[in-house]
């Protein structure tokens, strides 16, 4: 499934990075592709960062940062897509480090897989009150560990 989706972007970026070379010239073309690859890292950087804050501010308060996770998770394809050559991964790259798009992405991703994200049989239990974690897995095996909290 992954291998012909690889194959079709590669095809239509060579394609689109001829045709704006052709437009445009081939010098100037190189430097479009460096110039988005800049800000993309730049913006890049400030949405990690922020998703980052996002994440210790829930935590401090007692929350899981599953929505934090989540947006972890896109700004890293987003940056996997931006280290790509050419246009069309740059643009969706920097599509998912957009706020907007990002939470569309991700509500998007949840309304078609909320069953097998939150189904029963993945659930992880974790005991807070004392100095052990316990994990229930789906073949009810337990596994025990410390953990420290930093208050």
């Amino acid at each position: 499934m992954l291998f012909p989706i690889f194959v079709v972007v590669t095809l239509a970026e060579i394609y689109v990075l001829v045709t704006v070379g052709q437009a445009i010239g081939g010098l100037s073309t190189v430097l479009l592709v460096i110039i988005t690859a800049f800000i993309g890292s730049r913006l890049l950087k400030q949405q990690g960062w922020s998703t980052m804050a996002k994440a210790q501010q829930s935590i401090a308060e007692g929350r899981t940062p599953a929505v934090e996770m989540f947006e972890g998770v896109v700004i890293l394809v987003s940056g996997v897509l931006l280290l790509t050559p050419g246009f069309i991964t740059d643009i969706l790259g920097l599509l998912g480090l957009m706020p907007w798009s990002r939470s569309y992405f991700i509500n998007h991703f949840l309304e078609k897989n909320a069953e097998r994200v939150f189904s029963k049989k993945n659930s992880v239990f974790i005991n807070r009150g004392g100095t052990s974690e316990t994990k229930k897995t789906n073949k009810d095996e337990t596994i025990e560990g410390e953990f420290w909290e930093d208050k």
